[in-house]
C-alpha cells in the first residue's frame, strides 16, 4: 500500500511550495510507517515522531543516533525511542526560560561593570582635584587663598561622598537582584529536572543520575541495583475512574515509593506509569525486600474517586531489578531491568522479579 500510495504521489503536479510540503509531509509519514513496520516498534506517537524525523532527515541528530543503534544491528528498544524521543524531539520548555535570565543576568553585570566604571571616573576625578590643591597650597599664603582651597576640598569631598553613596546603592540593588536572577535560574534548572505532575525527578534527571551512579560504581567497585515499576492496568483506572483519578493514582505511587527509599537512592518517573528506582550500594537481595515492601504497601492503599468519594480505587505495581555487572551500558542495564518486569507482568503482575531470584 505504501507503494501505490508512493505511485499517486508522484504523479501529482505540486502548483506551489505549500503543496510541495504538504507531498513531501505525506511522503515521510508513509516513509515513517513503513520503518515502524519494517523494525517491529510500537506504532505510538513516540516512536511515529521518531522515525518521521528520521525519515525526513532535517535533524542529523536524530539520524546519526538512530542509525548508530542500527549499525548495532540489534532492534529499537522502548528505552532507545523514549530516549532519543526525550532528548531530541520534545519541546525544550526550560530553554526559553534560561535564556530570558541568563540575558536579564547579562545586563545586570552590564549595570554593574557600568557603576565600576563610573567609580573609578569618579576616583581619577577627585584625586586630580586632591592633586590641584596640593599644588596650589603653597603658594596660598594669605588667609583668602587658604579659604578658597578649603572650601574647595570641603565641595569636591561631599560631591565624593555623594557618589560614593550613589555607587554604593546600585551595587547594592545589583547584587539582590543578581542573587534573584541565580535563584530564578536554578529553580528554571531544577523545574527541567522534575516532573510536573508527581514532583519526582523526570527521565532527563534519571539518566543523568545513572550514568553517573554507573560511573561511580565501576570506579569505587561498589553494588548498584536497578528497578524499573509499573502500574498494572492503569489504562482501566483511567477508562474506570477517569484521567484525574489516574493522576492522583501515580501522584500516590510517586510518593509511596519515595517514602520507603533512603540516602542516595533516586525515584523517576520515566513516562506514562512507569518509574525507575536507582538503589547505589545496594545488593540484589536487599533491592528485592525493598520492592516487596513497596509493593504490599500500594496494595493496601486506596485513591477516592474525583468527584465520588464513595469510590475507591485500588491499584497494584510490577517490579523487575537488575544488579549492574562488569561491562555493562546504562542502556544494557535498563533493559535488563525491564526484562525482570516484563517477567513479573508476564507472572500474572503484583510481582517482584530479580535477577537470580
Amino acid at each position: 500500500m505504501i507503494h501505490s500510495a508512493q505511485a499517486s504521489e508522484d504523479d501529482v503536479q505540486p502548483s506551489s511550495d505549500a503543496s510541495k510540503e504538504a507531498i513531501a509531509v505525506y511522503q515521510n509519514a508513509g516513509k515513517a510507517f513503513a520503518l515502524i513496520e519494517e523494525h517491529r516498534t510500537p506504532p505510538d506517537p513516540k516512536a511515529y515522531a521518531l522515525w518521521y524525523a528520521y525519515a525526513a532527515g532535517e535533524d542529523t541528530r536524530v539520524v546519526e543516533r538512530v542509525d548508530q543503534l542500527l549499525k548495532n544491528k540489534t532492534p529499537l528498544s522502548d528505552y532507545d525511542i523514549d530516549s532519543i524521543y526525550q532528548e531530541l524531539l520534545l519541546p525544550d520548555t526550560g530553554q526559553a526560560a534560561t535564556q530570558s535570565i541568563g540575558g536579564a543576568i547579562e545586563k545586570e553585570i552590564e549595570s554593574v561593570l557600568g557603576i565600576i566604571e563610573q567609580s573609578v571616573s569618579s576616583n581619577v576625578t577627585y584625586q586630580a582635584s586632591l592633586n590641584d590643591v596640593e599644588t596650589r597650597l603653597p603658594a596660598a599664603s594669605s588667609g583668602g587663598g587658604l579659604a578658597s582651597l578649603v572650601s574647595r576640598l570641603v565641595s569636591d569631598n561631599r560631591r565624593m561622598i555623594d557618589t560614593t553613596k550613589q555607587l554604593s546603592q546600585g551595587l547594592s540593588e545589583s547584587q539582590k537582584q543578581l542573587a534573584t536572577l541565580h535563584q530564578e535560574l536554578e529553580e528554571v534548572r531544577n523545574q527541567c529536572m522534575r516532573d510536573p505532575l508527581t514532583a519526582i525527578a523526570n527521565r532527563r534527571a534519571f539518566d543523568d543520575r545513572l550514568e553517573e551512579e554507573i560511573s561511580h560504581a565501576f570506579a569505587s567497585g561498589s553494588k548498584l541495583c536497578l528497578a524499573m515499576a509499573d502500574i498494572d492496568l492503569f489504562k482501566q483506572v483511567n477508562d474506570s475512574f477517569g484521567h484525574q483519578t489516574g493522576d492522583s493514582v501515580l501522584k500516590m505511587f510517586a510518593q509511596c515509593i519515595k517514602g520507603n527509599i533512603k540516602g542516595h537512592d533516586m525515584v523517576a518517573r520515566i513516562g506514562g506509569e512507569e518509574f525507575g528506582i536507582i538503589l547505589p550500594q545496594t545488593d540484589v537481595v536487599s533491592a528485592y525486600n525493598l520492592l516487596v515492601a513497596i509493593k504490599s504497601e500500594l496494595k493496601g492503599s486506596e485513591v477516592p474517586v474525583e468527584g465520588d468519594p464513595t469510590r475507591i480505587a485500588r491499584v497494584t505495581a510490577s517490579f523487575g531489578v537488575a544488579r549492574l555487572e562488569a561491562g555493562m551500558t546504562l542502556r544494557g542495564l535498563v533493559e535488563q531491568a525491564d526484562k525482570y518486569l516484563y517477567e513479573a507482568k508476564k507472572a500474572g503482575r503484583d510481582k517482584v522479579k530479580a535477577q537470580g531470584l
